[in-house]
């Protein structure tokens, strides 16, 4: 089921076209359980590992159309749920997906720190994100305002209530 790929192979549209089925079956896999995507793209170096209740809210967010959790302090609710829709955007293209807070200045503060975070343990996600150079924060980012568009035609916008 898994497309080995050997050091030094360049993706071209005649591998990618030979392994279509393959890719595609993983891509449904990883729709499906986004926990195991991450758990493949995550570096060996780190030594973050996702807690079995994130990773049912992962699965939730990425089945489901609504999706609504009561969960305590240090849930890493904010963390999770930007994860979440950020692999709804890697996963669905053309998908526009965002998060509405009341006060936009400090929602767009706290989701450039929680994408940042994203961005540092999972640098393939930041690969995603076009805009700014890979060395930077890709994104646009602003005081209140937060817009990250995909490779794929995706958009992930933070948006305040009134907007």
């Amino acid at each position: 089921m898994w497309v080995e790929i050997e050091k030094g192979v360049v993706l071209n549209e005649d591998y990618l076209e030979k392994n279509k089925d393959k890719i595609g079956e993983m891509m449904s896999i990883f729709s499906a359980y986004p926990d195991v995507f991450i758990d493949f793209i995550t570096p060996e170096t780190t030594n973050m590992h996702l807690f079995f209740y994130q990773r049912i809210t992962l699965r939730a967010v990425m089945r489901y159309k609504d999706v609504y959790i009561t969960a305590p302090r240090a849930f890493s609710k904010t963390f999770i749920t930007i994860l979440g829709l950020m692999l709804q955007c890697i996963f669905m293209p053309g998908t526009k997906r965002f998060i509405c807070a009341p006060g936009k200045g400090q929602s767009a503060q706290i989701a450039k720190e929680k994408i940042v975070e994203i961005y540092d343990r999972w640098p393939l996600i930041r690969k995603e994100v076009v805009g700014g150079d890979i060395s930077d924060t890709p994104g646009n980012f602003g005081k209140d305002y937060v817009t990250l568009k995909f490779r794929n035609g995706s958009q992930f916008d933070v948006v305040g209530a009134l907007d």
